[in-house]
């Protein structure tokens, strides 16, 4: 791939040429796409195809030259649709007679696990802040663990006719959210889970242990809704539990926003 090291190609394009400028992307990012024609043919407008590891033409559009042989586009991505496959990318410019072409990575790489707490929360209590970044649920005598950027957890659902657990976020950029849940609360025997983000299926990542399950799983600016779908949600997790969660959660917002406001210098 070739390096873009400006705005612009120079002025005197002796080549086509077409670039990204990154080698690779994560779901959410948007690709931007810079190129130029040795020969610029009047009002000829340069062909462009996105095409995914699988085959699938992801974007096709025709872009303007410039008069100084430039032409760009920007394309934002996105965690699932057309973007789902995670892999190597072509890109195809068609202008005239000739055909240029250039590839980038796009897929997701995550550390697996979970940060865990040093300290125990009481029996059905709001969530506990840690100072490594850990959040703590308790339900009974199990411990459900988060992690999440991007935005923050507003209500957690167990759905047990589904068998499954609603999760709504309201965001304030692109995010993951990094989640250990007992197996005893939720689990599946098919290998893994199937996990919807505003109703859509997305990639994930999902390890196990023994008695536990780790699950990374992105989500975009603008997403209000992540479910984790099993085959066994505790039965016990009902109304109540999710009422003192609801409780927990609005209480630890409220707390932190309280925190931040006593710590601003006076003047």
């Amino acid at each position: 791939m070739m390096f873009v090291g400006g705005d612009n190609f120079s002025e005197a394009a002796t080549i086509n040429a077409i670039s990204t400028d990154k080698e690779s992307y994560a779901a959410g990012e948007t690709i931007t796409i810079i190129g130029q024609v040795a020969t610029k043919y009047g009002d000829t407008t340069v062909q462009l195809m996105v095409i995914s590891p699988n085959g699938n033409i992801v974007t096709i559009d025709q872009l303007d030259v410039d008069s100084e042989h430039n032409f760009g586009i920007d394309i934002k991505t996105s965690i699932s649709g057309v973007w789902k496959e995670s892999g190597t990318y072509l890109i195809s410019a068609h202008y005239y007679n000739n055909q240029f072409e250039t590839q980038f990575d796009f897929g997701k790489t995550y550390s697996a696990g979970v940060n865990s707490a040093d300290e125990p929360g009481l029996n059905l209590a709001p969530v506990e802040e840690f100072e490594d970044g850990a959040n703590v649920l308790q339900l009974e005598d199990y411990d459900i663990t988060y992690e999440i950027s991007g935005a923050k957890i507003i209500t957690i659902t167990p759905d047990v006719e589904q068998k499954s657990l609603i999760i709504q976020i309201e965001t304030s950029s692109d995010g993951e959210l990094k989640i250990t849940i007992p197996k005893e609360i939720l689990d599946t025997d098919e290998g893994g889970f199937f996990v919807l983000v505003d109703g859509e299926e997305t990639n994930h990542i999902s390890e196990q242990t023994s008695d536990s399950w780790t699950l990374i799983i992105p989500f975009y600016y603008g997403s209000e809704e992540i479910e984790i779908i099993g085959t066994f949600v505790i039965p016990e997790f009902g109304l109540i539990a999710m009422v003192v969660l609801m409780v927990g959660i609005i209480s630890v917002i409220a707390f932190s926003t309280k925190s931040k406001l006593n710590i601003i210098p006076k003047l």
